[in-house]
């Protein structure tokens, strides 16, 4: 099966744009009790950058989540056992209510995308962006709240929010035939429905990676628009940062700078101190703001990962250039272990067309740009698909 993989970095002269489907929505803030407006979130409370902060049970991973409400009541969690069974407990929940969520609820019947939790203990209820409101999230409590009743479980603490999501959905792996997420679905025929159901109550592989540091917030992206912008953000801060990165590529101590679909990550070589690395993040993410901030951009979300020196792929370079269909520069010496995952071709066209750099997306989404040194220092590969 074609698996999404969830990093793609690229060089200085290549650019991808990522998207997501989106529309309107409002919410309340049940616990404490607050009002918001049409366009008010709250305070997400803990770093939408890492992804450590989200299990996914059933469902796509997100790229940057949004809170919009939470209901309920968070239990005391005070000892690691009792955090461990309560994790256990929304797992069992999730298992409970998934038939019903799946076939009436989640993508591409309704609004839902993802259900998990998050590591203050919410069980947790990601949407696309669109046709979400209060008494659909009201609907969506009910149930959850009377399966946990039945489990002894009172006042279920539920956060309601945004994702961001980019996959391709098997519906015939053995003929090569994907549903891109965000698509029409009306001319899908019920088997290929059928398809996508079973899909979306699969645990999806977690998101996750050796983080230093997490710093900033991924904005809410509404559109496919507000998303072209962001990324053109992203690249153009990366950019203008590269020449001030470079000396600590140049030393060892930075392994891989670049995008990683909604944020920015940076590699900092796992053999360094722990009182080097965290004074190394400090300064990079010091450049990296002070260039955001003078194109209009507080908060800019960067990932900051361990990582070992990167290696080639056997048979990458050829003539000092990269060859294969799958040839990936990976961090660690690991292998891609499975099929890269391309975005759909007429969005790719049509993002390329639209970028004012004129850039080209590539079939692998990466193109060595410098030779082999700017690639080995400046393109990150890897694909950080772990299982929790």
């Amino acid at each position: 099966m074609k698996k999404l993989r969830t990093i793609f970095i690229f060089s200085m002269e290549f650019f991808v744009i990522f998207y997501c489907i989106t529309g309107t929505a409002f919410g309340i803030n049940s616990t404490d009790n607050n009002s918001a407006q049409p366009g008010d979130y709250l305070n997400s409370e803990i770093s939408n950058v890492d992804y450590d902060n989200y299990n996914y049970f059933f469902g796509l991973n997100s790229y940057g989540n949004t809170v919009i409400t939470r209901y309920g009541k968070l239990p005391d969690l005070e000892t690691e056992e009792q955090k461990e069974s309560w994790k256990s407990s929304l797992e069992d929940l999730s298992e409970k209510i998934k038939d019903t969520v799946v076939s009436e609820y989640m993508y591409p019947h309704g609004e839902i995308v993802t259900c998990g939790t998050n590591s203050q203990g919410y069980f947790l209820i990601l949407f696309r962006y669109g046709n979400v409101d209060e008494p659909l999230m009201d609907e969506i409590y009910a149930l959850i709240d009377n399966s946990a009743k039945e489990m002894g479980i009172q006042d279920t603490p539920v956060e309601f929010g945004y994702g961001i999501y980019q996959a391709e959905i098997p519906l015939d792996s053995e003929h090569g035939i994907y549903h891109t997420y965000g698509e029409n679905v009306e001319n899908l025929s019920e088997s290929e429905i059928r398809a996508i159901e079973e899909y979306m109550k699969k645990k999806p592989e977690q998101l996750s990676g050796n983080y230093i540091a997490n710093y900033g917030e991924i904005p809410l992206l509404k559109d496919r628009t507000e998303v072209r912008s962001w990324g053109s953000k992203l690249y153009s801060i990366k950019n203008g940062t590269e020449g001030k990165i470079l000396p600590y590529l140049e030393k060892g101590q930075v392994v891989a700078y670049g995008i990683e679909l909604t944020r920015l990550v940076v590699g900092i070589y796992d053999g360094l101190p722990s009182e080097e690395k965290a004074v190394l993040v400090e300064e990079i993410y010091q450049i990296i703001d002070e260039e955001a901030r003078k194109q209009n951009v507080t908060d800019i979300p960067v990932a900051f990962e361990e990582s070992g020196y990167l290696q080639l792929d056997e048979e990458v370079i050829e003539d000092g250039e990269a060859v294969g269909e799958e040839t990936n520069l990976l961090a660690s010496g690991e292998k891609n272990t499975g099929e890269i995952n391309n975005l759909n071709n007429n969005d790719s066209e049509s993002a390329n067309k639209s970028s004012s750099s004129g850039d080209k997306s590539s079939e692998n989404n990466f193109t060595p740009g410098f030779g082999l040194l700017g690639s080995l220092t400046c393109l990150y590969g890897g694909w950080r698909l772990r299982k929790k």
